[in-house]
């Protein structure tokens, strides 16, 4: 059914009608035809929803609170619109008859709606292919799927466009950071201190983000492969609409209320062994912030990861770089043994 996919289609809804082609592009990549056969419960009242579903061809009925029932077919006015524009829903959908129904992640919808507007409301600025990429693939990448939508638009105008030739160092091990930088064209290669090539990064990649966490010295040198262009973010602009919304504090208290809902729990001690030695919570894992890069390929995705905050500002570098990963990640505050004694077992 995916041949049906196209811009004709997705501008006969609402918000589709209003994005330019190079959105739409986008939202096809993301979105999924459905067929269903009569008298299947599409969605039930009072549930979440993290879809949002149009009617393409058939009937259905939506049911509300007090049983009325309102009938939606491809010649309604209604069909426009989602079947439902809430989570928790405030009605049930049933299928009348077979039918074919677009599915879209509401928060990929929320993300490219703020992206659109964002372009829209600088005048001077126009979408090309380049702009197209980088700002696509940060939509894409699970630290910016966790980004409230009305930061986006703010992020996206903050941005400042920087110029760079073929090697040309962008920022130096050991100096202080001061800008997150994303690749807009161009290649940038990953070096350590001993001019080893640790990752190369092509547009839509990030970057510098550890040291304005944490507020430390870059651990590494980026040197442009070739000439391109970077965006850049201020260190205050980066705290404010993109560290601060997705980090998350947890407390032991809090954390007994939630543990039933968590399943599977890992807490990681991300201190050296060292110093694990003299005090650690029981039950954590020791994964220095050093090796944390590479432990994040071995770690469960369906897990809850909760980060001691003993180890101060790496606990919040930690943070971040489970969350950029797509993991559920919460700081663990007031992580000694006289809060979190016989709380977890692990």
């Amino acid at each position: 059914m995916t041949e049906i996919l196209n811009h004709t289609l997705l501008r006969s809804f609402t918000p589709f009608d209003d994005l330019a082609p190079e959105y739409l592009d986008k939202v096809i990549e993301k979105a999924e035809v459905c067929e269903f056969p009569k008298g299947t419960m599409i969605f039930k009242r009072g549930r979440e929803l993290s879809d949002c579903f149009y009617l393409v061809q058939g009937n259905i009925d939506l049911i509300d609170t007090q049983f009325t029932i309102t009938s939606i077919d491809p010649t309604s006015e209604a069909r426009r619109v989602p079947l439902s524009s809430s989570s928790p829903t405030k009605v049930s959908a049933i299928s009348k008859s077979p039918v074919t129904l677009l599915k879209i992640e509401r928060d990929f919808l929320d993300l490219v709606m703020a992206w659109s507007e964002s372009n829209d409301s600088d005048e001077s600025t126009t979408v090309d292919n380049e702009g197209d990429d980088w700002m696509s693939a940060l939509l894409q990448a699970p630290l910016f799927s966790k980004v409230p939508p009305g930061n986006i638009s703010q992020l996206f105008s903050r941005f400042s466009e920087q110029k760079l030739t073929s090697g040309d160092a962008v920022i130096k091990e050991g100096e202080r950071g001061e800008l997150f930088y994303v690749i807009k064209s161009g290649s940038a290669e990953v070096l350590d201190i001993l001019g080893n090539r640790l990752a190369i990064l092509n547009p839509g990649d990030y970057f510098g983000e550890e040291a304005l966490v944490g507020d430390t010295t870059r651990n590494a040198t980026v040197k442009m492969q070739t000439n391109g262009t970077l965006m850049c973010l201020e260190k205050e602009d980066f705290k404010i609409l993109l560290h601060e919304p997705v980090t998350h504090f947890i407390t032991a208290d809090e954390l007994r209320e939630r543990q039933k809902d968590w399943p599977l729990i890992h807490i990681l001690d991300v201190r050296l062994a060292v110093e694990r030695r003299i005090h650690h919570l029981p039950g954590s894992r020791n994964v220095p912030l050093g090796g944390l890069r590479k432990a994040l390929f071995g770690l469960d995705s369906q897990a809850i990861y909760l980060v001691a905050d003993d180890a101060g500002r790496r606990s919040d570098v930690a943070a971040q770089l489970l969350i950029q990963a797509g993991f559920e990640a919460y700081i663990l505050k007031h992580a000694d043994q006289h809060y979190t004694d016989n709380l977890l077992s692990l």
